[in-house]
């Protein structure tokens, strides 16, 4: 099949980018139908447990499309970890750097003190999560996509690149559908991870093609995720939570250093050395000329997409909207009035279960933007919110530990009931802090 998908890649790449979002929707229903643990242990059990089906859906792709030598790329491993020297070292200072501020100031992270530690479990579960992450994109979008582009492109330097270019952007573009778990909230947080996810997903291209070893880039994202979502793996948190606090100068201090990892990877002596290893035989002026032009045509798409999502991320951000939002309500015109925004906090007191209930009206009928978030110190809690119209209800769910969660649903005219309802049967810190925000807009 390997040579059938190769004649056509940007058309098997959304295929293969279409397969990796049905495989994780695939997960996500077989989760909902699982064991209430998967539930009530925060955001890393969920998510691990679909990135293993996720990357079990790639592994047997990879061999499906015929690419599964790739397994076997064994050698280099030090060469590849030497290429993408930066995605390790920087990402590791990060870390350094957020642990100290942790230890010393957690206020200037977000905290007012420094929150209780997950369980070790949790932290474990974390882990493997990344490396799940890891495993699971890597298969599908450097195992298939960046070599879909190779075996199409990569006969000369300019083939090369173009391949690297392409490949790279379409796995910065997936990142899009991220706002299905950010919600339009996150939109703009998720616009500056596409932007970074692009020339990362160039670089991670180079990385895997200058040293035909994926267990390389698997092994340098995972890192990447871990290091980048070490707080909420370490407190609790979520992948979705992290992203929305991405902000437009994200996306430029992300781009430029993996640019220059980019620059020198991709430079000529090193892409002649790669199809010296691969063998190719000396290409005529004609097919040089018609490859430089495709380069040059792939530079000019790869540079519009980033400039536009840059853009995006700049006019989805916080900042922006709040000033929209002011400019409309001040012309009299509604631009998604607040419907409720309550928090329920204070201190355990040994109840086993305890728990609130306050009304709202919704004058209009329409689809709302639902967000929860739920932060208690204890981390063996659980709270229960449901939205009811009289006797119908509209939206329960049930959330142990730390999380944020974001949805839209549709929401009729009426007065509701919002039932808050906290079970501390599990919980073993006295006098724990505990605070629930439900936010409708």
């Amino acid at each position: 099949m390997r040579k059938t998908v190769s004649k056509h890649p940007v058309i098997w790449s959304v295929i293969t980018v279409i397969l990796f979002f049905i495989s994780a929707d695939i997960a996500t229903l077989i989760i909902a139908y699982a064991p209430l643990f998967f539930l009530t242990n925060g955001s890393f059990v969920v998510q691990g447990a679909a990135e293993s089906v996720v990357a079990l859906f790639g592994v047997l792709l990879v061999l499906i499309f015929g690419y599964g030598f790739i397994w076997n790329e064994t050698d280099h491993f030090g060469r590849g970890l030497a290429c993408g020297a930066y995605t390790i070292i920087m990402p590791l200072i990060s870390l350094l750097l957020t642990s100290a501020i942790l230890l010393i100031d957690p206020t200037q992270l977000g905290f007012d003190e420094l929150p209780p530690v997950e369980p070790g479990w949790r932290i474990a579960v974390f882990i493997v999560t990344m490396f799940l992450i890891g495993l699971a994109e890597e298969a599908f979008y450097r195992g298939i996509i960046s070599n879909l582009f190779w075996d199409k492109h990569a006969h000369d330097i300019y083939g090369v690149r173009t391949a690297a270019l392409y490949s790279g952007t379409i796995f910065g573009m997936m990142h899009i559908l991220n706002i299905r778990a950010t919600g339009l909230d996150g939109a703009g947080g998720v616009m500056v991870q596409v932007c970074g996810a692009i020339v990362m997903g160039i670089a991670f291209t180079a990385i895997y093609y200058r040293c035909r070893n994926i267990w390389v880039t698997i092994v340098i994202h995972a890192f990447l995720d871990f290091c980048g979502l070490f707080t909420a793996g370490l407190f609790g948190g979520s992948i979705a939570e992290t992203v929305s606090t991405y902000t437009p100068l994200t996306a430029i201090t992300t781009s430029l250093p993996y640019l220059i990892v980019v620059l020198v990877l991709l430079r000529k002596s090193k892409v002649m050395q790669i199809l010296g290893e691969k063998g190719e035989p000396p290409r005529s002026p004609e097919e040089l000329s018609a490859s430089k032009r495709s380069f040059i045509r792939a530079l000019i798409i790869v540079i519009a997409i980033w400039c536009f999502c840059f853009l995006m991320s700049a006019a989805l951000s916080p900042e922006v909207q709040q000033s929209v939002s002011a400019l409309f309500d001040s012309g009299g015109i509604d631009f998604g009035n607040e419907v409720l925004d309550v928090t329920n906090s204070g201190a355990w007191t040994g109840e086993m279960t305890f728990g609130s209930t306050c009304q709202f009206t919704v004058d209009t009928s329409a689809i709302y933007r639902i967000k929860i978030t739920s932060r208690p110190e204890d981390p063996n809690a659980y709270v229960f919110i449901q939205i009811k119209l009289g006797d119908e209800v509209y939206y329960e769910d049930n959330f142990g530990g730390t999380c944020e969660v974001s949805l839209s649903t549709r929401l009729d005219a009426g007065e509701y009931d919002l039932n808050i309802v906290y079970n501390y049967s599990e919980a073993t810190i006295p006098n724990s802090a505990y605070e629930t925000r439900v936010y409708i807009r």
